[in-house]
């Protein structure tokens, strides 16, 4: 059983991941990314997302010379997805159940359900005074 309801859980997050990479379209790099980083997550190869793995295999930059230390790319563009994840679930995607993040000082994808991320709403107003 706990499989199915792992198996149902990776279908829903597919199918967001879809949604939201239909909304990147005009931005390729981003999609591109995004599609990089839940390919590893969804593959269970979360180790192999690192800031070289990105630089190298989503930007092109030289397997062979590059230097984080020097050059961004990575850092720059996980940033910038990050902001549009956040911007494209504060308006169109408010309503979706999961939602994609890329946690802070993190470049590993998280799926979470709207629910368990949503605040306390009090049953009532506290009576005035």
């Amino acid at each position: 059983m706990v499989q199915a309801s792992s198996s149902r859980s990776t279908d829903t997050e597919r199918a967001e991941l879809e949604t939201v990479l239909d909304a990147l379209a005009r931005t390729p790099r981003l999609a591109n990314l995004l599609r990089y980083l839940t390919d590893r997550y969804f593959q269970g190869n979360t180790a192999e997302i690192t800031e070289y793995n990105i630089a190298t295999e989503v930007f092109g930059r030289s397997k062979t010379s590059f230097d984080g230390s020097t050059d961004s790319i990575a850092r720059v563009e996980v940033h910038r997805l990050r902001k549009r994840l956040k911007e494209y679930y504060e308006k169109e995607g408010r309503d979706h159940a999961i939602v994609i993040s890329l946690p802070n000082r993190s470049y590993i994808p998280e799926f979470n359900s709207r629910a368990a991320s949503a605040h306390v709403v009090p049953a009532s107003d506290p009576p005035a005074h």
